[in-house]
């Protein structure tokens, strides 16, 4: 991710930074039994709440699982794993998507295997093409 591992360049050539990332243990304090498609559902439907509370704009990476809707519809509780850790970052543009703000960013949320930074290749190519000027909002100063 750039030189600095804060700056990203997208396909599309807008310039984007790093500015917020967290990150946590997935099944931290998963105390009985394997996890399941419908939890890894819930897990990632409350992380995705939660980091849109804010009133960011939240877009998933989705997870190699792939959180299929069967497994919203009809309870499917087959064992299925996330990757072990879950990343919440925020990103700015200095350049607004509209013209109607002085910056833009969006949040991304995505599963790797390992602690962030470095991020995940895979992921990262990812975010470098992601629709920005469809998903991020303007913001104001």
């Amino acid at each position: 991710m750039g030189d600095s591992e804060l700056d990203v360049q997208l396909s599309g050539g807008r310039s984007i930074r790093l500015r917020e990332l967290d990150q946590w243990l997935v099944y931290e304090g998963l105390l009985d039994g394997e996890p399941t498609r419908r939890l890894n559902v819930k897990l990632v439907d409350s992380i995705l709440e939660a980091a849109s509370a804010s009133g960011c704009r939240v877009v998933l990476i989705p997870p190699v699982d792939g959180l299929p809707e069967a497994a919203r519809d009809d309870g499917i509780d087959a064992p299925s794993r996330l990757p072990r850790t879950a990343v919440r970052a925020r990103f700015e543009s200095g350049l607004p998507v509209t013209g109607e703000g002085d910056y833009s960013e969006l949040t991304v949320v995505w599963f790797q295997d390992a602690w962030a930074l470095p991020v995940d290749p895979g992921v990262e190519q990812l975010i470098r093409h992601l629709d920005w000027d469809g998903s991020a909002q303007d913001m104001i100063w």
